[in-house]
């Protein structure tokens, strides 16, 4: 509520993300998703160097997400080979399979 309540003085938030860890607390990070660009920035200039609850605040622009289409066709990749008996892919090989993939989409 507060990080909502904080980001959305700067413009309307699409989505605000705050990942979890396993037992229940938070990791540390957010995912602020603003309707505009020029709103992303004046919230990213504005509260850089913000401290709540005690932390410093470091806001970073994230990496572009993949569509979900592509996570959909990547996930139906792995559990086919999975069910033709083959074992699954290595790290290494799956992200090369992601690259292939983003650079399909543009």
């Amino acid at each position: 509520k507060e990080l909502r309540d904080l980001f959305s003085a700067y413009g309307e938030l699409t989505s605000l993300r705050v990942p979890k860890k396993f037992d229940g607390s938070h990791r540390g990070f957010a995912f602020a998703d603003f309707v505009t660009a020029q709103e992303a920035s004046a919230a990213k200039a504005a509260l850089e160097g913000t401290h709540l609850y005690g932390r410093h605040l470091v806001l970073e622009w994230a990496e572009e997400e993949q569509s979900m289409e592509s996570i959909r066709r990547k996930t139906a990749r792995y559990f086919s080979k999975l069910s033709e008996g083959g074992s699954a892919p290595k790290r290494q090989k799956i992200e090369d399979d992601l690259a292939d993939s983003a650079e399909h989409e543009e």
